[in-house]
């Protein structure tokens, strides 16, 4: 192996090790089973909505190639450049012979130890049909985490980055990185747009600074859960006594000129909560004595991704994103005890937001993120302390 190198990921360690045999259809298998990403004009993409065509480079044979990335090797964040997610092998109308009659050939992770050039891939067409063919289902719809070797392990910005792992291990994307990590431009644009209304930075800042202040789900759900835990800390053992929490609550909203429609709207989550907890204990996310004392992960959670996605998009740059990734763990961390308690938190939030007690994909896609972040000895959960200080371990 290249001395002193750190694999991004097993699918470059992997690259490299086929590349050491000369095995090339073991490499092109791997390669072709992977997340693989080229280059193309940001300018172009954002004229065409969203279709780009593939640029040329220069290739190591002195011809032309086309360029592609796996997701441990994204190259530095440009301008003018963004990354999108192509399908191997690439098909282009770019395919003209040069003068020497050489048809553009593919480079793989250019300057990294497992670089790879395979000239006049037109050529071999037929010979990469049958190794996709070979080539087992990327598995989409299964849930995996992802680890950056060579990215931040500890410290604020692993906490922060680990705050995100919900969403990271169900997309698929690397956990502890920032950059175009969720790996395509046109879709964080899309995913901004379609579902959170943002279209420009102004937009993406406002929305931001609502996750981050825990403004972007409705208040309600954390103000029941907050005169709750007001309720244990005055009488400890009292969170499980609900009769005690409807009236409690009841007066309290009373108290501050809350109508009968809020109260009674407050009643009812009261009772929503309670059957979410109980279905928490038996999946797991609760002990057996467990309950949520906060909502408000299921924003600090998103911002970390929101930060991800707006960098992605171009809507912010890296400083600014690692600033917003960090105080979302810091938040974090001064709402919860432990990753079990902030998961519990912010799965009870995505539940209360989307998913209206049908336990279908809102919270199945949480649920099971949950269950691999909590299980991997080699997780970030349970490789980096909830909160810092001597003694705090990994919780």
């Amino acid at each position: 192996m290249a001395t002193g190198w750190i694999p991004p990921t097993d699918v470059e360690l992997d690259l490299y090790e086929a590349k050491s045999r000369e095995d090339w259809d073991a490499y092109k298998r791997i390669l072709l089973a992977a997340d693989t990403f080229t280059y193309a004009l940001r300018e172009e993409v954002d004229e065409c909505g969203g279709e780009a065509s593939m640029l040329v480079f220069k290739a190591p044979d002195g011809g032309r190639c086309f360029v592609v990335h796996t997701r441990g090797q994204m190259p530095d964040r440009s301008e003018k450049l963004v990354l999108c997610e192509i399908d191997l092998p690439p098909v282009s109308e770019e395919d003209e012979v040069d003068e020497a009659g050489r048809i553009p050939g593919l480079l793989v992770n250019p300057g990294c130890p497992e670089e790879a050039f395979f000239p006049g891939y037109r050529g071999q067409d037929a010979d990469w049909q049958t190794l996709v063919d070979e080539v087992p289902g990327r598995g989409h719809d299964d849930d995996a985490l992802i680890t950056k070797y060579s990215g931040p392990l500890q410290g604020p910005l692993a906490h922060g980055l680990a705050c995100g792992t919900h969403l990271a291990v169900h997309n698929q994307v690397l956990w502890n990185d920032l950059g175009d990590v969720c790996g395509d431009y046109r879709r964080d644009v899309a995913a901004l747009r379609d579902s959170w209304g943002v279209e420009d930075r102004d937009r993406w800042l406002e929305q931001l600074t609502y996750l981050l202040e825990g403004r972007n789900s409705p208040p309600l759900p954390e103000f029941v859960l907050m005169v709750r835990r007001e309720i244990a800390r005055r009488r400890p053992g009292a969170h499980t006594d609900v009769p005690l929490w409807r009236r409690v609550t009841a007066a309290d909203l009373q108290d501050r000129g809350g109508d009968e429609e809020t109260i009674t709207e407050a009643m009812a989550l009261i009772g929503q909560i309670v059957r979410y907890e109980s279905r928490f204990r038996a999946d797991g996310i609760l002990p057996a004595d467990g309950y949520v004392t906060s909502a408000l992960g299921y924003d600090f959670g998103r911002a970390v991704n929101f930060a991800r996605w707006g960098l992605g998009a171009r809507f912010t740059d890296l400083p600014e994103a690692e600033k917003a990734v960090i105080r979302a763990g810091e938040l974090c961390q001064e709402h919860y005890a432990s990753w079990e308690e902030f998961s519990a938190g912010y799965i009870l939030g995505r539940a209360l937001r989307f998913d209206e007690e049908s336990f279908g994909h809102m919270y199945s896609s949480a649920l099971s993120p949950h269950r691999i972040l909590t299980g991997d000895p080699a997780g970030p959960w349970r490789t980096i302390p909830f909160r810092p200080g001597p003694g705090s371990g990994a919780n």
